[in-house]
């Protein structure tokens, strides 16, 4: 089945988090605008509406013909504006032009409602004079029993410079208000998912073996998680043990009669005679390579557990000075030189283990060495942190291809001719690890 992309939390809080809160802040912008904006085009509107009052009040009757009756400084008042141009038209209830701009465009006559009272009934529009837009205020009353229309247009200068004036005092602080917010959001997600963070750095810090429960103050809300990790790492911590008490257990149970097996054999082989020696020579080799593998399967076992934090301080100079020299009379046997270039090489950890993995080490290069070859044991400084310990030797090599699999348990390269079993390289393997080190072949 193919891996599902892996998705950040925080990315997806925000992604979820951040377009809800600027739609709001927007919908909260255009509702302030459009309350803000209609407030004061009523505003406007009743000043029109002033005006067209203005003007109805100096209609007067002559000869049964309306006329308005209109001061010039009366008419400079009521039509001068400081931003925009006014225009007014007063017409008869049928239409006929009585004082005005003729070009002023009347109502719709049909689908509008007028508001107001009888005789001062009011409707406002918008229009277009000499292709220019404008706002008209109308109002139908009645003048010495005479219905009239009073209209009443103003150029939108004013009016679009104060949706200017709206829009750039609601942005500019709704923008502040979302720069706020995203870094709200942004800290209190990142405040919110610290205690993921704490558990992952918890984790981290741990061995492959530290499988104790994990301690991390965390929300009501994650706690589930990491009951049910808990819960694994005791589950995973009782298959392990099993596992290693029962490869313990066998050894141990196999150890006494393949240890006596073992006895059988030799005494047989040293009173038989020579026909019956040669072939008990094969049962003899069997066993003791049964032998070594039950010692391994034990060496294993004790590998498997966590180290302790608190391991004595050691020089592998003089552990691999002491374990070299068990292995001096194998290699004069088998005609290998065995030489040392050690260094001191102070460090902490088991003095049991590492003696094991120096020593698998030269049992295996003792192995693959003709005789006549050379066998160099080395220990020192990698750097101020870091210490090596290193057994190269003159045989035929590793396949570049196999280098990588040699560490596997119970694999052996099908061009060797050893009688092992195939778990030196991987205790050696197993051993480094839990030393916080790593073993290479080069």
């Amino acid at each position: 089945m193919p891996n599902k992309q892996a998705h950040s939390l925080r990315l997806v809080l925000l992604y979820r988090l951040l377009p809800a809160t600027l739609a709001l802040l927007l919908a909260g912008a255009f509702a302030a605008y459009w309350i803000a904006l209609g407030s004061a085009t009523k505003a406007y509107d009743r000043g029109l509406l002033d005006t067209a009052f203005a003007i109805s009040e100096q209609l007067q009757e002559s000869n049964g013909n309306l006329r308005l009756v209109l001061a010039p400084q009366a008419r400079a008042v009521l039509l001068t504006d400081a931003f925009d141009r006014v225009y007014y038209s007063v017409r008869s209830n049928t239409g006929k032009l009585l004082d005005g701009n003729i070009d002023l465009p009347l109502p719709p006559s049909k689908g509008i409602q007028w508001i107001g009272t009888p005789g001062r009934l009011r409707y406002y529009y918008d229009g277009r004079l000499d292709k220019e837009p404008v706002r008209i205020a109308a109002l139908q009353t009645e003048v010495h029993q005479s219905k009239v229309i009073v209209l009443v247009a103003e150029t939108r200068s004013k009016r679009n410079e104060l949706v200017r004036d709206i829009l750039l005092g609601m942005l500019l602080p709704e923008l502040l208000l979302v720069l706020v917010s995203i870094s709200v959001i942004w800290f209190g997600v990142r405040t919110g998912l610290k205690p993921l963070d704490e558990l992952r750095s918890e984790l981290a810090d741990r061995s492959q073996t530290d499988l104790s429960p994990v301690a991390v103050e965390i929300p009501d809300e994650i706690q589930p998680v990491v009951n049910e990790i808990n819960a694994l790492l005791k589950r995973l911590e009782n298959s392990l043990i099993s596992q290693r008490n029962f490869v313990s257990d066998a050894a141990h149970q196999l150890r006494t009669p393949i240890a006596a097996l073992q006895a059988q054999v030799e005494a047989a082989v040293a009173e038989a005679d020579k026909d019956t020696r040669r072939k008990l020579d094969g049962v003899l080799s069997a066993t003791r390579r049964m032998s070594h593998l039950v010692s391994q399967l034990l060496v294993l076992a004790r590998t498997e557990p966590g180290l302790s934090v608190n391991q004595p301080e050691i020089d592998l100079m003089n552990i691999a000075g002491d374990i070299a020299n068990t292995w001096l009379p194998t290699a004069i046997e088998r005609g290998v030189d065995l030489g040392f270039e050690l260094e001191s090489a102070p460090m902490r950890g088991n003095l049991v283990l590492l003696e094991e993995l120096i020593g698998n080490l030269i049992d295996n290069a003792l192995h693959h060495t003709p005789s006549g070859g050379i066998v160099t044991v080395a220990c020192g400084k990698f750097d101020e942190q870091h210490v090596f310990v290193s057994v190269s030797d003159s045989g035929p090599g590793i396949l570049t291809t196999e280098r990588e699999r040699i560490f596997e348990r119970f694999y052996r390269s099908p061009s060797s001719n050893s009688s092992g079993c195939g778990l030196g390289l991987a205790i050696v393997a197993q051993i480094a690890q839990q030393h916080g080190g790593k073993v290479v072949c080069e």
